[in-house]
């Protein structure tokens, strides 16, 4: 995705505990796991302009998160069938100057009724693997959705508008 904006990057994978704290609303969550990752990512490439994402979905109550288990994937498509959720993307950039800058992203997603038929078809693409929800809205995923409020690339995982327009606004880039 940052391709598509013209930036030259390197992709740091830190260890964090993504752990939900207890009554941690998914707000909160996403703010203080991508502040983690950047904060992490400084440490290490000081000198270097640090973006950090987290995204979970949010539906029910419930804080989903990304899936391994195929039979956990199936239970969250079931549970997403016919259903409005919200995806949250905190996004966190810090500056070489070690300036912060934190947004929010809130899209909201409902899907059609899925049946059998869609969710194991589905599944055997393995497109819902390490996928937050247990589906990939940039793919075949897409075909679940009814309608769509929010930021697109939010819901992928990076909010290009909300970067943009920090890094023009901040004249960063």
């Amino acid at each position: 995705m940052l391709e598509k904006l013209k930036i030259t990057f390197k992709v740091f994978k830190p260890n964090i505990d993504e752990t939900p704290l207890p009554k941690e609303k998914p707000q909160s969550l996403v703010k203080r796991i991508s502040l983690l990752k950047a904060e992490k990512a400084y440490k290490k490439y000081k000198k270097h302009l640090i973006i950090a994402a987290d995204t979970i979905l949010y539906s029910r109550k419930k804080i989903f998160h990304k899936t391994e288990d195929r039979a956990q994937a199936y239970n969250n498509l079931k549970l997403l069938s016919g259903r409005r959720h919200i995806i949250f993307t905190g996004l966190t950039i810090i500056d070489k100057q070690d300036k912060k800058y934190f947004y929010l992203t809130k899209t909201k997603i409902k899907f059609k009724v899925l049946n059998e038929n869609d969710i194991n078809k589905y599944l055997t693409l393995d497109e819902w693997k390490n996928k937050t929800g247990s589906y990939a809205i940039q793919g075949y995923g897409a075909i679940f959705i009814n309608f769509l409020v929010g930021s697109y690339s939010g819901a992928i995982g990076l909010p290009l508008e909300k970067l943009q327009h920090v890094l023009k606004e901040e004249k960063i880039l």
